[in-house]
């Protein structure tokens, strides 16, 4: 690890924890000042997209947040550095994937509070330039929130499994010490491989999924999606509605690929815009061109890629077809 990874992610450390134990308002604002660049970019989920400014990202995500949970806990399940495409001469980029814990008390989003404990599964890509933040990339799963309150007409449509994601089956995601360099790059290139050839059609046949992933297989899906596991599962409860009820309008190019250990982190903005031809996800079919944005993650076990957490911007992917889950909070089913 070299010494600028190493202090990017003391960095982003140190900002998680002076930020998670700042009170909602002026303390809040203090912390991220504290460490975000006054020219701090941030680009979120929907409904929070393009911040600019420490003090304009406090008082639009964090402060709201932290008032309508009395309660935040963090549990980071993957936290590794890494310079974009492995390359020394490039940016410095630290990723943090986990759950939020937080006592739901106050309404938030416009979602009525529950009065109990809920999950917010977050992935956060920070890019650190001289001793500061100064962009962030982050996927707060809103939708798992507007689930577990009952505020999600489309849950009964859900094609994987509803659950909170756990972290990496063999419980070494939080990479803090040093690793061989190519440990790193066998999980670059064969995420990097995976990706290239998933890219020729976008769809996953038998071989594809053989080549490149574990029989035994999790992919832990955003809200909406869902959970699989195993490869037959993955098809059943993804990668077979995924591609039978959408067309490929167009495949994007990824803006961001980072990797060190056994895992990698990809970033498209938008990564596919679709045409939703057959109710996917309960949605009409309809003639919008409907983009995902999205985070993947992955775990290498060997030669094979065994595990992967995939957070889709799906409010936003919904909004496009003429569907506001966040306008209609008080509609059940």
């Amino acid at each position: 690890m070299t010494q600028d990874l190493k202090s990017a992610k003391a960095l982003v450390q140190g900002y998680n924890a002076a930020r998670d134990v700042a009170a909602s308002g002026d303390a809040t604002a203090a912390a991220c000042q504290s460490y975000l660049s006054s020219d701090h970019t941030y680009r979120g989920m929907r409904p929070f997209y393009d911040i600019k400014g420490p003090k304009a990202l406090a008082e639009t995500v964090w402060s709201p947040l932290k008032s309508a949970m009395s309660t935040i806990q963090r549990r980071p399940d993957i936290f590794f550095a890494s310079h974009a495409d492995l390359d020394p001469e490039a940016g410095a980029w630290v990723v943090e994937m986990g759950n939020l814990l937080c006592d739901f008390t106050a309404d938030w989003l416009s979602i009525p509070a529950t009065g109990k404990s809920i999950y917010l599964p977050y992935a956060t890509m920070s890019r650190v330039l001289a001793g500061t933040i100064v962009e962030t990339v982050e996927f707060l799963d809103i939708l798992a929130v507007l689930t577990q309150a009952g505020r999600n007409p489309l849950a009964l449509h859900q094609t994987g499994g509803m659950m909170m994601s756990p972290g990496p089956k063999t419980h070494d995601g939080l990479v803090c010490n040093p690793l061989p360099e190519d440990l790193t790059r066998d999980t670059y290139d064969l995420t990097h491989a995976m990706l290239t050839d998933l890219a020729l059609g976008y769809t996953s046949p038998g071989d594809h999924l053989v080549r490149f992933w574990h029989p035994n297989m999790n992919w832990f899906g955003p809200t909406g999606i869902g959970v699989s596991l195993s490869i037959p599962g993955y098809q059943r409860g993804h990668t077979l509605p995924f591609e039978k009820k959408q067309d490929v309008v167009k495949i994007h190019d990824w803006e961001l690929a980072l990797a060190e250990g056994n895992f990698a982190a990809f970033m498209w903005w938008p990564c596919l815009t679709l045409r939703n031809t057959g109710d996917y996800l309960g949605v009409p079919a309809n003639d919008a061109a409907a983009e995902m944005r999205v985070v993947d993650l992955y775990r290498r076990d060997g030669d094979k890629l065994a595990e992967n957490w995939i957070f889709i911007d799906i409010l936003h992917f919904l909004a496009e077809q003429g569907v506001d889950l966040l306008a209609n909070t008080g509609e059940t089913e």
